[in-house]
């Protein structure tokens, strides 16, 4: 099944009440905005925007409330490609990294899948580089846990915080379109309930800089 779908008779009470409560159909993106419903369908079935994070059981596609953030900072549909690569490279700078053209590539391919808008509470490419990087931060340090020292437990609990600011609470659904447990059961969840006295205080960790 393609995971951007929910498919026909997929869904219980339960996705469909968090799907209709955090997303909303075309109709409401266009609301209110010079676009009609049917010019921002075009948009999508040419590759300018993202395909729906969700689709009902009647067909109805599901958007995040954002959808068109990335089409207005960038101006125009023909710009949007271009924008899009031009922000994560400056992210990639910022972290002191570089990004290939293969990983610019794959990431607007998720774009447009909608993929990020089932995890990001607000996707932008600042947000899906941020992501990236925090879950292979956060992936590494639980492979090879050292509990005992002050510093890679300051660091997993920024990175635990600041991947929860970033990530959506995500659909049940979302556990079996995925092929398992999504990054918030691994990364968020997981850790916290193995270490627990590393969250038992609020604010940052002393000796930890805030990520993202």
């Amino acid at each position: 099944m393609d995971p951007n779908t929910s498919g026909t008779g997929t869904l219980t009470p339960a996705d469909v009440r968090y799907i209709t409560e955090h997303f909303v159909p075309l109709d409401t993106v266009a609301a209110g905005r010079p676009e009609a419903p049917d010019a921002l369908l075009a948009l999508i079935d040419s590759g300018h925007l993202p395909q729906p994070t969700y689709t009902l059981a009647d067909g109805t596609g599901m958007y995040p409330r954002d959808l068109l953030g990335l089409l207005d900072a960038a101006g125009s549909p023909d710009s949007v490609r271009a924008h899009f690569d031009e922000r994560l490279l400056r992210m990639a700078a910022r972290f002191g990294t570089s990004l290939t053209q293969e990983r610019l590539d794959a990431e607007w391919r998720g774009y447009l899948k909608g993929h990020y808008g089932a995890c990001l509470r607000v996707v932008t490419p600042e947000h899906i580089f941020c992501k990236e990087w925090l879950v292979r931060r956060l992936t590494e340090a639980l492979a090879a846990p050292s509990p005992e020292e002050e510093a890679w437990c300051a660091r997993l609990r920024a990175d635990v915080e600041a991947l929860d600011a970033l990530e959506r609470e995500f659909a049940p659904w979302d556990r079996i379109r995925f092929g398992g447990p999504v990054s918030r059961d691994r990364l968020i969840a997981a850790p916290r309930l193995r270490y627990p006295h590393l969250f038992a205080r609020a604010g940052t960790p002393s000796g930890a800089s805030p990520v993202c």
